[in-house]
């Protein structure tokens, strides 16, 4: 039987590589789950990414959101030619440097950005709800963890 080496991780050994993939099952499951919550108008993941993105951070140059979400220039061109079809975003000279453009939300793209965080947030609450509650202390528990592995680079 081969066995397969396993990278030195940081993780201590009273957690095993099970447990660890475990929870990289349930992230992508709950991932996939959550995205399909919407608030009216369907974007695709990258596009919520974008909007997302944009809220958090204000507004950005097409090459720094194309690196912030690892994707291609003229992908991102594509996506924000989308988002501002919707009227969701707008680019606009960077008043620092004229040269540049900057990408920012609309209200309209704050208004859905809301709406779509109200719904996926009301819907992962009755999932939360349905937990015993031991678990649902523990996922409160583990939002910060969880925050920080997704920061994560």
């Amino acid at each position: 039987m081969t066995t397969i080496e396993q990278p030195e991780t940081g993780v201590p050994p009273e957690i095993s590589m099970d447990a660890i993939s475990a929870l990289r099952g349930a992230i992508l499951i709950l991932s996939r789950r959550l995205r399909h919550q919407q608030a009216g108008d369907e974007l695709s993941p990258s596009e919520s990414a974008v909007l997302a993105r944009i809220g958090r951070s204000g507004p950005m140059t097409p090459g720094q959101l194309a690196r912030c979400e690892h994707v291609q220039p003229p992908s991102m061109t594509r996506i924000i030619e989308r988002l501002e079809t919707r009227g969701y975003l707008r680019r606009e000279p960077d008043p620092a440097d004229r040269r540049q453009i900057l990408v920012s939300r609309t209200p309209a793209g704050d208004e859905f950005a809301a709406q779509s965080r109200a719904v996926r947030t009301a819907w992962l609450s009755r999932q939360v709800g349905k937990l015993d509650l031991d678990q649902q202390r523990a996922l409160a528990a583990a939002a910060s963890a969880l925050t920080a592995l997704a920061d994560q680079e």
